[in-house]
């Protein structure tokens, strides 16, 4: 399990654990879409998640990002990855 701390806090930052589960939910909905098995109920979803996170207030916006960050940092070997995901899923956060 990966623990993820504020930059200079170290504390567990609360909702890091929901970020971590909704972005393990967003690839595995990404891989579905590639391999074809499911791809329009996955795509769907997909299309579901950004419009839920595109209508976060700004300042929730801005958590959901900072939480993304560190999650990249925890997770260097996919960070490009999980940094993209707000242009990939069409945000404006």
């Amino acid at each position: 399990m990966i623990t993820q701390v504020a930059e200079g806090s170290g504390s567990v930052v609360p909702g890091d654990g929901l970020v971590r589960a909704l972005v393990t939910a967003i690839a595995t909905l990404e891989d579905l879409v590639s391999v074809g098995q499911d791809s329009n109920l996955a795509l769907s979803t997909l299309e579901d998640i950004a419009h839920e996170l595109g209508s976060l207030e700004p300042a929730e916006g801005r958590r959901f990002v900072a939480a993304l960050e560190r999650l990249a940092v925890a997770e260097p070997e996919r960070a490009a990855w999980i940094r993209g995901l707000p242009e990939a899923l069409c945000l404006d956060l």
